[in-house]
């Protein structure tokens, strides 16, 4: 396992509205095993680190798609854990977000079920 160390920070709120969508909940869920809980804990690292735990990860990859008509952005997904919460990470195709950026989703709401606030320093494991 690799681990990427940042800090939490509140994101834009774009990904809860992708991540309440049914296509993206059924291709998740199919990548991960859960349904993921419609937003991220967002975990802002260093460049650096994301990219050299990244680029020698394995991820799964959710491919773009329509949807109503409307065109959704592709994902890669890597397999995570987080204070020993089966997790993933998240990196979208399409995003406002810089490489430093980590969007990681769960089947629950990871900064209530683990009483994460701003600013607190957090460690993600990738398989």
């Amino acid at each position: 396992m690799k681990e990427i160390k940042g800090k939490v920070f509140t994101g834009m709120g774009v990904a809860r509205e992708y991540l309440e969508l049914q296509p993206y909940q059924d291709k998740i869920e199919k990548e991960t095993g859960f349904r993921p809980f419609p937003g991220t804990l967002n975990i802002n690292s260093s460049k650096e680190e994301v990219q050299k735990v990244l680029q020698n990860a394995e991820a799964s990859r959710i491919k773009s798609f329509k949807y109503r008509g409307t065109e959704y952005s592709g994902i890669d997904i890597y397999d995570a854990e987080i204070k020993g919460l089966k997790a993933a990470v998240i990196r979208m195709d399409i995003t406002d977000y810089g490489p430093e950026i980590i969007e990681v989703i769960a089947e629950h709401n990871l900064r209530e079920e683990l009483g994460l606030e701003d600013g607190d320093e957090i460690k993600i494991f990738i398989h």
